[in-house]
């Protein structure tokens, strides 16, 4: 049983679990994920340590040795004020040099040997031209500051925490490239292939590229798809709101106006990569977004069905037009659970005899017409 009371950051680095985890190959999630909750005087030992290991995978930029040593210095001084703060065990003195003293320069010997890998690491990619090719506009966008690129080659999600604390589970076969540090007006990222997005509320909006596609938001849950030889890309939202749109490069700063869409839990927008056209539906099985609606059944008895539309409605976040009056007449008796919210209007839509359709994203009730 490892004893994680006594864990420093060299421990955590030098832990095989650990290391699996922060590159995304563990079969211990669930486990990592709560550890800060169950040991929380380990956060700044956790942190320096998963930011090492991440930045040992990772490229960067193309930057010079002035850059680097900089780099490097910054994490030697983060490292050094750590290690004093390590629990030294005294013993007798038994010559004039302090136990102390030896046990800092065996800490301060292990940080600088950390250090040299990372630095060869850096010096590796750096000399590797192909790693800078993530996207065609990107390297425009990178020399007013430098980003970091997170791949994922495994076959699991891996989890990437951002500098504001927002987290990415970028799937297997995608990137992810971002500042160190958000600074600006705004947090942008660049990402190739697929991420789900949990992004902490700042006034300063939080921007996701993927080619031609812009995703903005400020704070919310979100999924975003953008695979290279995918003919579409797409923007599914799980809560919260998000603006999608097309950037157009002749826009004047004074001109705020952009042509996109607005989307809330449980839309979706998809992205033709051919015509740049954008469009808006629901995502393919449509969540339920309060707690409460998902403690309760929907239990109806001889209930009008613009009633029951309307708790739908509330229920799952989705617009639902329909003519009232067409409906007002009709009393539904149902019991609704685990289904689907398709097959809950499959059921309601049976019993009015009415159908319905998805139009910009918003479910549209008719009566059938018989002829």
């Amino acid at each position: 049983m490892k004893n994680y009371d006594s864990y420093g950051a060299e421990d955590f680095i030098q832990d095989e679990d650990f290391r699996d985890w922060v590159q995304g190959r563990s079969s211990q999630e669930t486990f990592w994920l709560s550890f800060l909750q169950q040991h929380p005087q380990k956060q700044e030992a956790f942190h320096l340590a998963e930011r090492f290991i991440r930045a040992a995978s990772v490229t960067s930029d193309e930057i010079g040795e002035a850059e680097i040593r900089k780099e490097t210095e910054q994490f030697l001084g983060k490292a050094a004020a750590y290690i004093p703060h390590r629990k030294v065990i005294r013993e007798p003195i038994r010559s004039a040099r302090k136990p102390s003293t030896a046990r800092y320069r065996l800490g301060k010997r292990v940080v600088l040997a950390m250090l040299m890998v990372v630095l060869a690491g850096l010096s590796w990619y750096v000399t590797t031209e192909s790693r800078t090719q993530l996207m065609p506009h990107l390297a425009k966008r990178s020399t007013a500051n430098q980003l970091v690129i997170t791949a994922n080659d495994s076959q699991q999600p891996l989890r990437v925490v951002l500098g504001d604390s927002s987290e990415v589970l970028l799937s297997p076969k995608s990137q992810l490239r971002y500042p160190s540090q958000f600074a600006g007006a705004t947090r942008t990222v660049y990402l190739k292939g697929e991420a789900q997005f949990s992004v902490k509320r700042r006034n300063q909006p939080f921007m996701v590229y993927t080619g031609d596609m812009v995703t903005k938001v400020l704070g919310t849950r979100f999924v975003v798809r953008a695979f290279d030889l995918d003919k579409k890309f797409t923007v599914q939202v799980l809560s919260g709101k998000v603006s999608v749109y097309k950037p157009s490069p002749n826009q004047s700063p004074n001109n705020k106006e952009v042509k996109g869409l607005i989307l809330h839990a449980n839309q979706a927008a998809i992205f033709e990569k051919s015509d740049g056209n954008l469009t808006k539906t629901l995502v393919t099985n449509p969540a339920l977004t309060t707690q409460e609606a998902d403690e309760n059944q929907f239990v109806y008895d001889e209930v009008a069905l613009p009633l029951i539309l309307r708790e739908v409605e509330l229920s799952y976040g989705i617009p639902i037009q329909f003519d009232e009056q067409s409906f007002e007449t009709c009393k539904i008796t149902a019991t609704l659970s685990n289904e689907s919210l398709y097959e809950k209007l499959d059921v309601l839509c049976k019993a009015a005899s009415a159908s319905y359709e998805i139009t910009d994203g918003q479910i549209v009730i008719t009566r059938k017409s018989y002829r």
